[in-house]
């Protein structure tokens, strides 16, 4: 549960010397995890084995792959059988449109689903969920779980899906946790009402705003946004502990399908608060993923908000994408300022900037094997990325039929 003492504040000579040691940490982090790495073997990991796993496993291990994700008893077997680690994937907080009872609610009261879940705080999904980890623990053969979907929503599900949850299941818990839940709607409606108002009238503070120092300033007028995003931390890494639990308690390893430091806290996911008890950190850093609304993938992550708000082709869209870009470290390793030309795609350069804030945040000791898009006609670029900025290992989402072909490329990165 997450410490409420953070709201303490720091002298200023106190706060300096912090700042400084957190910057000295993060310059020292990428090479301190680049030599941790390169002293590592890498492994390669995929998600799924095909139809034919008694053909395809013994082909991956001769590649150098060393574990399949997913799969049932014949896929154990064979992967077992070809000298690799089977490993399941679990989802979360999964409901129907219909399961209203169980849905979040958005800013208007309105329900919404969003990557085919519902509230992260229902009690009844919660329990559910946690009883689908129980099984797949008790499965022979199985190495560890990654916990996919342990989050609220992000941007790419949409702008009213993105901002909630404000349903009863939540107030209550907001209550239990002593987060001030009214402050929280306040806020977020206030954001609501930012985002959807004039862009024009705007436009002229977003260089501001992509600043560190602006942003702070904005926040600090909205104190609710704050605690929204730390109540959605809050809630998320207790689902997590508690899948924890059930996992190292049956003797699985525990890895997650996180989002990349650029978007997880905007989700609840804290990198800091799961280090304690996760094994395998997988950041989904697809940057080509080609299919909207593309959950968790950059490229559809950074642009999906700007297409909904009309911002794609106004005179504000290079400006706007300045600013998404700027809050979020990427605008550097990104340079295109077209929505259209993002959605694409974007550079190599941005997998590996993920990478290294994953790693900055992560313990040496910890496992950083980013998973990226199987389809990257630059394969070899963005694999370089992942294994020149401290990953131990790489993995692969999702499988297809010319697996080998697609992957190879990434087997000589340097």
């Amino acid at each position: 549960m997450q410490d409420r003492t953070a709201k303490n504040t720091l002298g200023r000579r106190a706060f300096l010397k912090s700042a400084a040691l957190a910057g000295g940490l993060l310059a020292a982090g990428k090479g301190a995890a680049g030599e941790t790495a390169m002293d590592k073997k890498r492994r390669f990991w995929i998600y799924g084995c095909g139809e034919k796993p008694g053909e395809t496993a013994p082909a991956m291990r001769e590649l150098g792959y060393d574990v399949v994700v997913g799969g049932g008893a014949d896929t154990v077997e064979a992967v077992r059988a070809a000298g690799m680690e089977s490993w399941q994937c679990g989802g979360a907080f999964g409901a129907a449109e219909s399961d209203t009872e169980n849905l979040c609610l958005d800013i208007t009261g309105k329900p919404q689903v969003w990557f085919g879940s519902g509230s992260p705080n229902s009690p009844a999904l919660r329990e559910k969920n946690l009883e689908s980890y129980r099984k797949m623990a008790a499965m022979d053969g199985v190495t560890g779980v990654l916990v996919d979907g342990c989050r609220f929503a992000s941007p790419a599900s949409g702008l009213m899906p993105f901002l909630t949850d404000f349903s009863a299941h939540s107030e209550k818990r907001a209550a239990e946790l002593g987060f001030d839940f009214t402050l929280m709607k306040r806020d977020v409606a206030a954001l609501h009402a930012a985002l959807t108002g004039n862009a024009a009238a705007g436009a002229r503070q977003w260089p501001w705003l992509a600043s560190p120092t602006g942003a702070v300033e904005w926040l600090t007028g909205h104190p609710g946004l704050v605690e929204w995003l730390r109540f959605r931390r809050a809630c998320a890494t207790a689902h997590f502990r508690d899948i924890a639990e059930v996992l190292h308690g049956a003797g699985k390893q525990m890895g997650v399908y996180i989002f990349t430091p650029a978007f997880a806290p905007l989700v609840g996911q804290s990198y800091a608060d799961l280090a304690p008890f996760v094994d395998v950190f997988c950041p989904m850093i697809y940057r080509n993923y080609p299919d909207r609304p593309g959950i968790a993938c950059l490229n559809w992550e950074l642009t999906i908000l700007p297409e909904e708000l009309g911002l794609a082709g106004a005179p504000e869209e290079e400006a706007a994408m300045a600013l998404f870009l700027g809050l979020t470290g990427l605008e550097r390793a990104v340079t295109a300022r077209r929505v259209r030309h993002i959605q694409t795609a974007v550079p190599p350069e941005a997998v590996g900037h993920e990478t290294a804030m994953a790693r900055a945040l992560l313990p040496p000791d910890k496992e950083l094997a980013p998973i990226i898009y199987i389809d990257d006609p630059q394969m070899a670029e963005t694999a370089d990325q992942v294994f020149g900025n401290g990953a131990d290992g790489l993995a692969f989402f999702l499988f297809k039929e010319n697996w080998k072909a697609l992957t190879a490329p990434a087997f000589g990165a340097v």
